[in-house]
């Protein structure tokens, strides 16, 4: 488990780093986390990246039981063992968080199975037939069980409710004034018992982890700080209610200005401070507005075409489709089934030029990219090889798909990273006003990062790193002096 001392110690390699003190935990930690929600195991690149910025002086990991459905967690815990194991880390020195309340997955089936045999768990919320929620007591033991193996830890350090507002918009309870009693009487119960996990030694600290930590007091789903500490001190003044996590950033900045705490007077982040709570940051790099992501990034440019030269492009790979499929893929002895998925792979032509004018943002397409294109491509290229390895004009065919594939994608993802270049010089320019000289030759993802960091009540802000260069990219923001002045920003209109 971490220590203190140990923390505080790990930190002083680091001295061009800059850290911080998570609350009453006084745990001393870098003013960037790794965020673990998209990693898993089995990624080679995901692993370099958490070893690198483990190597370099990031000592805070958050993950949760549902990220990946486990895989972050087990990835993590893969991790830590091989550098606990080689001593070129040591436990105490590290602050590891995770979270418990999500019933999704392996959690959801093997819930169902408990509901179908006769045994269920309490206070279920379920929101869709894909997402169920929980924060009850028995539950969370199990959640707990389950993480502590796939960390391969003896002790969480810090342990968070997992965005328990989804009872409130779940809920069956129609009244507000019983639902919210109904809200809060589960967070004491479920504090209750997480008091008793620290007395078994399961975890140190716990918490919640929330979305409407922000907002207005009228929402429907607010959840209070206010109140949630009032339980805890309820329970014990010794309370181990430590940390809070929600989201903030340029585009979402409810948290550091809706006053929303002890009658209106103060934020959750003023509050969380006077109460000496540590408080994480989620969501620095991608707000939402209207539904939509914005990623708050300079983007790559790899490949500048213009709209005549991509379109030549996407009619070129629609050609070398039809070859494969008439000349190779019709007089190959597929089944049926088969047959029919690798005509659905090789339509990427078909699906970027139907879908190119929707595409918004840089970011939205290297999702697209990452996880639907460039997978059937993949599948579509392995099942042609592995069906005829010695066919010389195949592999040449292949090979020229895969390059003329490889352009097109990086050059409509390049069309939309100059699009998004240029709105994002106006928020340069915005920040500037508030930098140095110095931090003004910051990327925008370091910029953004630094203008939550500087605030004083912000213990760390947590940064999805699952590549090497996003880690390096959120070093260089670390090592930056801290704005001065930086209140003025977020609490301009």
């Amino acid at each position: 488990m971490a220590e203190a001392e140990f923390t505080k110690k790990y930190s002083l390699k680091f001295e061009n780093l800059k850290y911080k003190i998570l609350g009453k935990t006084n745990y001393t930690i870098s003013i960037c986390g790794f965020g673990s929600y998209r990693i898993d195991q089995g990624i080679n690149r995901h692993k370099s990246a958490l070893e690198l910025a483990l190597k370099n002086g990031i000592n805070l990991i958050d993950t949760s039981a549902n990220y990946t459905d486990g895989g972050s967690e087990s990835l993590v815990g893969t991790v830590l063992n091989n550098l606990f194991s080689s001593g070129e880390m040591h436990r105490d020195e590290l602050i590891l968080v995770t979270k418990g309340g999500y019933i999704q997955g392996e959690n959801l089936k093997f819930a169902q199975q408990k509901e179908a045999e006769g045994r269920p768990y309490n206070d279920v919320v379920k929101c869709s037939p894909e997402l169920w929620h929980c924060i009850h007591p028995k539950f969370l033991q199990d959640q707990i069980t389950l993480s502590l193996k796939k960390l391969s830890i003896k002790k969480i350090d810090i342990y968070l409710l997992h965005n328990p507002e989804y009872f409130f918009t779940c809920s069956n309870i129609k009244d507000a004034v019983a639902r919210e009693k109904e809200f809060y009487s589960r967070i004491k119960m479920a504090f209750i018992h997480l008091e008793k996990e620290v007395e078994k030694g399961r975890i140190s600290f716990y918490g919640i982890s929330s979305n409407t930590f922000g907002e207005e007091p009228t929402k429907i789903n607010f959840v209070s700080l206010e109140k949630t500490l009032k339980i805890a001190e309820e329970i014990s003044k010794q309370n181990h209610f430590a940390v809070i996590q929600f989201p903030l950033n340029l585009n979402e900045k409810r948290a550091a200005v809706n006053k929303n705490q002890n009658n209106n007077t103060e934020t959750v982040l003023e509050y969380a401070y006077k109460n000496n709570i540590g408080v994480l940051i989620n969501r620095p790099l991608n707000a939402i507005e209207n539904n939509k992501i914005i990623r708050l990034a300079d983007f790559n440019i790899k490949e500048n075409r213009n709209i005549d030269e991509i379109n030549n492009l996407i009619s070129d790979l629609a050609d070398q489709e039809e070859n494969l499929k008439k000349n190779f893929v019709d007089k190959i002895d597929f089944a049926p089934s088969e047959k029919r998925s690798m005509y659905d792979c090789l339509s990427l032509a078909a699906i970027i030029s139907g879908n190119y004018n929707r595409f918004e943002t840089p970011h939205q397409f290297q999702e697209m990219k990452g996880y639907y294109l460039i997978p059937r491509a993949n599948y579509a290229i392995s099942e042609l090889v592995n069906k005829k390895r010695d066919d010389e004009d195949l592999i040449k065919v292949v090979r020229k798909y895969a390059v003329t594939t490889n352009i097109l994608l990086d050059s409509v993802e390049s069309s939309l990273a100059v699009k998004q270049n240029k709105l994002n010089q106006k928020v340069h320019a915005d920040l500037n006003k508030y930098l140095s000289k110095e931090q003004q030759k910051l990327t925008l993802s370091q910029k953004s990062i630094l203008m939550i960091n500087s605030l004083n009540e912000v213990s760390s802000t947590l940064v999805g790193m699952r590549r090497p260069d996003y880690v390096e990219d959120v070093l260089g923001s670390i090592r930056s002096d801290y704005v001065n002045n930086v209140k003025n920003y977020w609490l301009k209109d």
